[in-house]
């Protein structure tokens, strides 16, 4: 017979196993951001309107990487690909020093691209969850907290413009945030002395942690690390007792070090790439760009399709009236008040140039980082995010009746706000727009079922149910009309006639075109060399250049060569007509234009469609000899043969006289001539050369610039000291308090 004993603890390990197996099941709503990017994940993902940074950067930029990798055998650290050349390893849109990323490489693109963002995504999600379940909120709460921020139409807007390093570092942000609170929690536990170095490992990684996720941020994204970086000090310092402020703060002096060392490689270099740029031409404008006009604040009770992605700020209907719930309840966790404070200050700052004074708090030194305020509108969806888990947290404990109908007021003002809101356009324009209807709809199903829980007519698990499945319809159906694929035959089709003809062309040479006729991502398929470009790092010399060059003035900061007045590459630069001289001596053979260009020097080659090519008669070769005294570019005997590289370029040249590359001079390029090393000198202000004595010579230029050296000493003799500091703090931590169990700093 059947112990009665046995058969309880049996039944009791079954029910276990089915709840745990529920909740595993639970959690699997985490994968809805990836199924949301599945549509397009062979494709590239491009926003209503304009063009996906994906396709004209990322993409060209880790074509050549892997293009340099086979053909050369070598980690390019300078790029030819556009702007006549400039240090690829310095450039944060590279996406060398950021270690994740380097997935997307292993796998066909733009298909690599799309499932490392998914896998960000989700991974994104989880760390939401777990910071809210460390913030004490209940498991349903975190985890709808999670989905909320993984699924937030402004990160679904942002993958449509192609924003790859944002959605790479915007969801490390909760994890970041997550190891900030775990490392205010010291526990020294008493035990075997024997363990005592293990457990100070622990501790020296727990306290360790955030530095490591913020370094992680930087690589990823250098711009985004200075807004993570002010939220992770200001939630550490919210979570910190008072009267431990200036312990708190030294920790997060020294955790924010860490970080600084951890990112060296790319911090060093890109500190000298910046203080060369145009960065120093951008003016407060220039700063606050897209700042967020006030009147598109409605817009965050409904969703704004086919909108401009800095603008999104709809993050679904379920998540603004759960917020509401929370700051009108009373019963709510105390954790909201920071988040409540998040939200307002973030959309504040989003603001940007609509506030007084933000034209000269922008004007301090670093404030250049958070250039576009509208970016601090992923912290207000955050903050949105948690603060929904919050009124879902604080809606399941019994409530008093006068807070059930305090809430349900709310819940009815809110939704017959969002109905007059409305009615109110529909007055005003006679255009009734589906996604009004479909925002309105939304907060009304969402607040109907929230004052049913309230009125204690639903039961606990359908209602969560049916909250859940509207918030999932409402996210699929914004999220995916956020961003549009666009096939990869398609996106690289794109100048490709005239891309194929170039590429058949003998020799080295550049190509410029005054409207954009040469897209990027098919110059880089054909590896054909652009003398214009686009990025937001530019060498200042090369701009100042380019402007007599192109004929076009660039006022100010730009981040495009040639300027594109009103955003419209094939009309915009009409009347403008080049220098052939000057583009001549950058080694620019063919110009590719929307429309005629009238110079004696440039010769009509040919029409592809509506694009026009011509040839400049002006051209220099790649690399030429000319008398020291000559003006740049005049009385030149051209190089026989040379050889080139991403990291090196050997040259057989005749002296007397100066050899002069076509390429751009930089801090880091060294020269040796017949294997003595010689100065390497800036010809016309720009290009490289070198001084050659009389007879025949071998020229080696290579490029090993001091700054990536300095990086990775510093990476490694600080990073690896910072390890062993913290290691021994907190071996003698736990030395000095062996008696002491589960102390903590931590409040919540």
């Amino acid at each position: 017979m059947q112990n009665p004993a046995v058969s309880t603890q049996d039944a009791s390990l079954e029910n276990t196993g089915s709840t745990n197996l529920r909740r595993y099941l639970t959690y699997l709503v985490l994968l809805l951001p990836a199924l949301l990017v599945l549509p397009g994940l062979f494709s590239f993902p491009y926003p209503t309107h304009g063009e996906s940074d994906l396709a004209v950067s990322h993409y060209p930029n880790a074509v050549y990487l892997l293009d340099a990798v086979k053909r050369w055998g070598e980690i390019p650290l300078w790029s030819p690909t556009i702007l006549s050349g400039y240090p690829f390893f310095a450039d944060p849109l590279a996406g060398l020093w950021y270690p994740p990323g380097w997935l997307a490489w292993l796998l066909p693109l733009p298909f690599g691209f799309n499932l490392l963002v998914a896998l960000h995504l989700v991974w994104g999600g989880l760390g939401m969850a777990w910071l809210l379940r460390g913030e004490g909120l209940g498991e349903a709460p975190a985890l709808l907290g999670g989905v909320a921020f993984a699924c937030l139409p402004k990160l679904y807007a942002h993958f449509g413009a192609g924003h790859l390093t944002l959605l790479y570092a915007v969801p490390w942000t909760p994890w970041l945030l997550a190891a900030g609170l775990h490392s205010l929690r010291h526990t020294q536990t008493p035990g075997n002395p024997r363990f005592l170095w293990l457990k100070a490992l622990a501790s020296a990684f727990r306290f360790l942690l955030p530095g490591l996720v913020l370094a992680l941020v930087f690589l990823a994204d250098v711009r985004w690390a200075a807004y993570a970086g002010v939220l992770w000090w200001a939630y550490v310092f919210a979570h910190s007792h008072v009267t431990d402020w200036g312990r708190t703060g030294l920790r997060l002096l020294a955790q924010s070090a860490f970080a600084l060392v951890l990112s060296a490689p790319l911090a060093v270099p890109l500190l000298e790439y910046t203080r060369l740029s145009t960065r120093a031409w951008m003016s407060p404008e220039d700063i606050l760009v897209f700042s967020l006009p006030p009147v598109r604040l409605i817009w965050m009770l409904f969703p704004d399709i086919g909108g401009f992605h800095e603008y999104m700020l709809y993050p679904g209907a379920v998540v603004l009236v759960l917020a509401l719930v929370a700051i009108a309840n009373p019963r709510a966790k105390p954790g909201r008040l920071f988040w409540s404070g998040a939200f307002l200050l973030s959309l504040l700052f989003a603001l940007g140039d609509y506030l007084p004074g933000m034209d000269w708090l922008v004007r301090l030194p670093g404030l250049d980082l958070l250039r576009v305020p509208s970016r601090a509108l992923f912290i207000s969806g955050m903050a949105l995010a948690s603060l929904a888990a919050y009124g879902l947290d604080g809606l399941f404990p019994s409530l008093r009746t006068e807070n059930n109908l305090r809430l349900t007021r709310c819940l009815v003002a809110f939704s017959t706000l969002a109905v007059a809101l409305v009615v109110g356009i529909r007055l005003a324009t006679g255009i009734l727009a589906p996604n009004l209807v479909w925002g309105a709809g939304g907060i009304g199903l969402a607040c109907l079922l929230v004052a049913a829980l309230l009125m204690g007519s639903a039961r606990k698990k359908i209602w969560l149910l049916s909250l859940f499945f509207l918030a999932v319809v409402d996210w699929s159906l914004v999220d995916r009309l956020a961003y549009t694929p666009r096939p990869v035959e398609q996106v690289l089709a794109q100048g490709a006639e005239a891309a194929e003809f170039l590429a058949a062309q003998p020799d080295r040479f550049r190509v410029y075109s005054p409207s954009y006729s040469l897209p990027q991502q098919t110059g880089a398929r054909y590896r054909l060399e652009q003398a214009g470009g686009v990025d937001p790092l530019q060498l200042a010399a090369y701009a100042e250049f380019m402007q007599p060059a192109t004929g076009v003035p660039q006022a100010g900061y730009s981040v495009t060569i040639p300027l594109f007045g009103t955003g419209s590459p094939q009309t915009d630069n009409i009347g403008r007509l080049p220098d052939p001289g000057l583009l001549g001596l950058l080694g620019v053979r063919y110009i590719l234009s929307e429309f005629d260009l009238e110079s004696e020097q440039l010769k009509f080659i040919g029409q592809f469609g509506e694009t026009r090519l011509y040839e400049n008669s002006l051209a220099r070769p790649v690399a030429w000899v000319q008398p020291q005294t000559s003006p740049i570019g005049e009385d030149i005997q051209p190089v026989a043969s040379d050889e080139w590289e991403p990291n090196q370029i050997k040259v057989q040249a005749t002296g007397p006289g100066l050899l002069v590359l076509s390429e751009i001079n930089y801090p880091g390029w060294k020269a040796w001539v017949d294997g003595e090393e010689v100065e390497v000198q800036t010809a016309g202000g720009l290009l490289r050369a070198v001084h050659l004595e009389p007879g025949e010579h071998q020229v080696v230029f290579r490029f090993q610039p001091a700054s990536l050296y300095w990086g990775f000493a510093i990476i490694l003799l600080g990073g690896s000291l910072g390890a062993i500091l913290a290691l021994f703090w907190a071996f003698r931590q736990h030395r000095s308090h062996p008696a002491s169990a589960n102390s903590t700093e931590f409040q919540a």
